[in-house]
Order: structure tokens, then C-alpha cells, then sequence
């Protein structure tokens, strides 16, 4: 199941709750270095939540998450664990990009400028370097003639291209993908999931949250399926389509595949 023997993101017994809500239970799961897990499961099941805390959009309530040897810690009542938490958080995503259900370009800026806009300003490349390797990505991605353009000037599809071309730029390790597809008009779908196949195909390491089935079974290496807040299946994606172990993702799968 993985393509290297090098774990790259270690996640140990996570837990995160909001009061009386406990959303994530639990989770214990290990990335190796180029793989493309997928995590499917109803709403509401913590997907997007299990995202959010690997690189600390969300703080853990219990549990650790090493991602790339930085290790964020569950910091309970400590107020020290939570400064260390947050510049380890500064070291994970220098390596670890994120891609959102929305686009967040930011608005007043041409899509090459929200290109090299973290390169320029956190990583302090120099402009010229910055927007060589800008145009590089936009052309990567299919959007190198829209350089110019204002995101109010460009489809859903073209504004998640853009993104993806974004996170690029800060040439990260892994990249997280929080459903971005499911902002999109169905017709635009295609033209994002392709730029994501040819990820996974150069070996980029991705984590994907996302309703896309077909695109689950046609790329992943592994498919983790959620509920409730755990991890109920995790294996291939013949082995969770075809043969899944429990009830719960039965029940699931015979509503979204007609099976």
C-alpha cells in the first residue's frame, strides 16, 4: 500500500471535540512519502476536521500529529504546549500546502500575483525568480494565459487551478486538498480532478478529502473511509469499494455506488 517505506505524516491517537462534541476519535493512521490517500464518509464524519488539524487550522484536543519531523502535541491545559504548537505549525506548512473548497485567491491581485505571493513574501524569493517559476506552474496547470486576469474573471474551475498552482509555489513536501470539487459547477469538476491525477502521478504526496468517487478508485493508493468521527475502513480502493469490512460504509456505499 505505500509507495516508499518512509512515513512522512505519523497521526497518534487524535481526538478533537468542541465542547460537548467529539468529532474526531481516536485516529491513529500513517502516510508514507508519494502516497495519494483519499478520505471519503458521509457529512458531518470530522473529514475536513482530520484535515484541518494536520497542519493546526484546527487545535487537537488529544493525541499528536508528526508531519516530516514536526510534531504537534494535544495541549489540554498547557499554555506552553500550545506556543510550541504553533510555530511547529510555522514548519509544517513550509512543506505541507493546502487547497480549500473555496478558491481564498485574494481578489485584488492578478492571478500571477497570488501565485508568488508567498514565495516573494514567506519564503523571500526574489520577484524575478518568484514569477519565472509562477508562470512555470500556471502553464502546468492550464491557466498560464490568464496571468493577467483578476479571479472575478475566471471560472470556479479556473480559480481552483489557480489555487492548486499557489500551493505549488511554496514547493511543498504533501499537499492537502479539502473537497475542491465540490464548489465547482459539475462541468468544471474534470479540468481540477485532471490537474490532481497528474500530481499523483509525479509522486507528489496528497491527502484529499472529497465526495469524488471515481476519482477515489482511479488514483488513490489508499482510501480511508469515515463516520462518526473514526476511521472505520482503510485499505485500497478495491479493497473498501469491493469488500468493505463494516456495516456502516456497506449501508454507505450501496446509496453512492448503486451497488
Amino acid at each position: 500500500m505505500s509507495k516508499s517505506e518512509n512515513i512522512v505524516i505519523s497521526v497518534k491517537n487524535l481526538s478533537k471535540s468542541y465542547g460537548e462534541l467529539d468529532v474526531l476519535k481516536k485516529i491513529d493512521m500513517d502516510i508514507y512519502e508519494g502516497q495519494v490517500v483519499t478520505i471519503i464518509g458521509p457529512s458531518g464524519s470530522g473529514k475536513s476536521t482530520f484535515l484541518r488539524c494536520l497542519n493546526y487550522l484546527e487545535t487537537l484536543t488529544d493525541g499528536e500529529i508528526s508531519i516530516f519531523g514536526n510534531t504537534l502535541v494535544g495541549p489540554k491545559e498547557s499554555k506552553q504546549a500550545a506556543k510550541d504548537n504553533e510555530k511547529v505549525a510555522k514548519e509544517i506548512r513550509k512543506n505541507v500546502g493546502m487547497v480549500f473548497q473555496q478558491f481564498n485567491l485574494w481578489p485584488h491581485k492578478t492571478v500571477l500575483e497570488n501565485v508568488i505571493e508567498g514565495p516573494v513574501q514567506i519564503k523571500k524569493v526574489k520577484k524575478e525568480e518568484a514569477i519565472k517559476k509562477a508562470e512555470e506552474l500556471l502553464e502546468k496547470v492550464g491557466m498560464k494565459e490568464k496571468a493577467g486576469a483578476l479571479p472575478t474573471q475566471l471560472s470556479g474551475g479556473q480559480q481552483q487551478r489557480v489555487a492548486i498552482a499557489r500551493a505549488l509555489a511554496m514547493e511543498p513536501k504533501a499537499i492537502l486538498f479539502d473537497e475542491p470539487t465540490s464548489a465547482l459547477d459539475p462541468e468544471f469538476v474534470n479540468e481540477v480532478l485532471n490537474v490532481m491525477k497528474e500530481l499523483a502521478k509525479e509522486g507528489m504526496t496528497m491527502i484529499v478529502v472529497t465526495h469524488e468517487m471515481g476519482f477515489a478508485a482511479e488514483v488513490s493508493d489508499r482510501v480511508c473511509f469515515m463516520d462518526g468521527g473514526y476511521v472505520l475502513e482503510d485499505g485500497t480502493p478495491d479493497e473498501v469499494f469491493k469488500n468493505p469490512k463494516t456495516d456502516r460504509a456497506k449501508q454507505f456505499f450501496s446509496k453512492i455506488l448503486n451497488v
